[in-house]
């Protein structure tokens, strides 16, 4: 139900949350399976607003993607950035979560949640096939994405909450003892300020997007001390990206090319190759995945033609997207800078910068795979160095800024999402993050969140 920030009891619900997107929505359905209440804040309003975007998501960057790119990502109008998701899941695997200080098998149920959630049949969840020796077939599932802002009447199915639209959790307030956040203030964009005491037992759960969850800690410092739960400077660090290289690769192929049949019910995908875990040591212990789509024969190019010519009506030429992992630095980062929204959260600054690693693990798994390739005499890769070493771009998929660890030193956030020392304070979405594997973060934002959910549905205090 929608309800006015300015004229609601918050002293009635069991959780306040900053965000209206899926990683709010997923952590709102598990409240309400444990009959506990919520109010989501959402800067935005029912309909995108350019003039509302553009005062609350200015960002200046510097490094391999500027000020433009991030606030892309960051929509601030009623269900966040599943405006612009384009659908694609994938969920991260054993590996990915070795920097983690939870795992896989901890998500499992979650991962199933959030298929659930998103209407997706669950063998894209599991599924993967041996390919050419070095390389594992693992499809990514494209049907389409849920969008929050053209299905409003979702919010309706959350019995147990509330949903503010055009207000903005502005400010955390701690307890001098830093072991949890006495008060908020809210902000409505009827121009008025609105401060918060939180009563025993109440949570407060940042779901805010990775820039906008490091905004919210980043701004909230008292007069003495650092920002909330910026307590070790870790707070904006660990800024990742998928790096994208677009076109920066062609392959065609002969009949003897196949990508294995996935299962029934898996639903439209996109054919995906990713390394098996030999080549991913090889290439440094990075993700590398190739996604294909269909293409088409140069007919004035004397190698494609020519190979055209050999393989006669079974052959098939495919372009190539590699999407790649980065290493999750400190150095890359989200700070603030002079100015504020306004609802008085400071304003952003980035600096990010992909390392050398991440390009080399995408050179020697394109190579690895055309030497396979001709091994096989399946088919010819042809690389293009320009592309993969100007052309690199980003995904849309803004990780880290709160990360989870086992240590305060080095993290944000506990294995339950809990800002390190904070009793009633946690972080939902993708700011989390402590690697990203190659993998849509989509799903995984969902099932943490979910999970999340859970851990708030059973604590009696926090």
């Amino acid at each position: 139900m929608q309800v006015l920030a300015s004229e609601v009891d918050f002293d009635t619900y069991d959780v306040i949350v900053a965000g209206s997107g899926l990683a709010a929505y997923a952590m709102a359905k598990r409240l309400g399976a444990h009959d506990k209440s919520a109010i989501m804040l959402e800067t935005g309003e029912a309909q995108y607003n350019d003039d509302i975007q553009s005062d609350f998501a200015q960002i200046f960057g510097r490094g391999h993607l500027d000020g433009s790119h991030w606030p892309l990502h960051w929509v601030r109008a009623m269900g966040g950035t599943s405006a612009v998701w384009a659908g694609y899941c994938s969920p991260l695997i054993d590996r990915n979560f070795r920097q983690w200080p939870i795992t896989r098998s901890d998500l499992d149920p979650y991962y199933k949640m959030a298929a659930e959630y998103l209407g997706r049949p669950e063998p894209f969840l599991t599924y993967a096939a041996d390919f050419e020796p070095g390389f594992v077939y693992r499809p990514i599932s494209t049907e389409d994405p849920l969008r929050l802002i053209r299905e409003p009447q979702l919010y309706d199915g959350l019995p147990t909450t509330d949903l503010a639209l055009g207000a903005t959790l502005s400010h955390l307030h701690p307890r001098d003892d830093r072991k949890g956040v006495e008060a908020i203030s809210i902000y409505t964009l009827d121009g008025g300020t609105r401060r918060i005491d939180l009563r025993p037992g109440q949570a407060v759960v940042l779901a805010a997007g990775a820039m906008g969850n490091a905004q919210i800690l980043l701004s909230s410092q008292p007069e003495t001390g650092p920002a909330v739960g910026n307590e070790n400077d870790q707070v904006g660090r660990y800024l990742m990206e998928h790096p994208h290289f677009p076109d920066c690769a062609k392959l065609i192929c002969n009949g003897a090319f196949q990508f294995p049949t996935a299962p029934d019910g898996f639903g439209e995908l996109t054919a995906l190759l990713e390394p098996d875990d030999d080549l991913y040591r090889q290439i440094g212990g990075l993700e590398v995945s190739v996604a294909l789509y269909p293409g088409k024969f140069v007919s004035d190019d004397p190698v494609e033609t020519m190979f055209a010519d050999k393989w006669g009506d079974g052959a098939v030429a495919y372009g190539v997207i590699v999407r790649a992992e980065m290493d999750s630095e400190p150095e890359n980062r989200v700070t603030v800078r002079e100015g504020t929204d306004p609802s008085g959260l400071r304003k952003l600054r980035t600096d990010f910068h992909i390392g050398a690693r991440s390009f080399r693990a995408v050179d020697t798994f394109l190579e690895t795979l055309g030497e396979r390739l001709i091994a096989s005499d399946t088919g010819r890769l042809r690389m293009s160095n320009e592309e993969i070493m100007f052309g690199v771009t980003g995904g849309g998929h803004t990780l880290g800024t709160t990360r989870m660890g086992a240590s305060p030193k080095t993290s944000v956030v506990d294995a339950d999402c809990r800002v390190h020392g904070y009793q009633n304070l946690f972080v939902a979405g993708s700011s989390v993050f402590a690697s990203g594997g190659h993998a849509n973060p989509t799903l995984t934002i969902m099932a943490l969140a979910a999970r999340l959910g859970d851990k708030l549905g059973v604590i009696n205090e926090v």
